[in-house]
């Protein structure tokens, strides 16, 4: 019913948005990492243009990684995150998507859940 769609709705905002989506949705929106992480021209994807790069400042920003740039893809795993593509004729990247994950729209976050069975491997 419409009723039940809402309180859904609502108690989804009511949930805290991890850390890491969070600040991950921070490093791809700061334009002085755009050379590094990027979203991609409609907002709906992010791109990681400099994985090595990237791997040096996941330690900084997001404190979560000891070995940064694997344990971020295996993160976005977790999230449901879709990898897009990887490479081109002009180098490597990697772009990745989630329909809660999107330039200009950080309250969609709350409605990105781990993935089942993905907690119970983790420590």
């Amino acid at each position: 019913s419409a009723q039940r769609a809402f309180t859904a709705q609502a108690f989804a905002t009511l949930r805290p948005v991890p850390a890491f989506l969070s600040r991950t949705h921070e490093i791809v929106s700061d334009p002085r990492t755009d050379h590094i992480i990027s979203w991609s021209k409609d907002g709906r994807t992010f791109i990681v243009w400099k994985p090595e790069e990237l791997r040096k400042l996941l330690p900084k920003t997001l404190g979560l990684f000891t070995q940064p740039f694997a344990s971020f893809v295996m993160e976005l795993n977790v999230y449901g995150f879709v990898h897009y593509g990887s490479g081109n004729a002009e180098g490597d990247y990697f772009e990745f998507g989630q329909d809660g994950f999107q330039r200009g729209k950080p309250g969609l976050m709350h409605t990105i859940r781990q993935k089942e069975n993905f907690g119970r491997y983790r420590h």
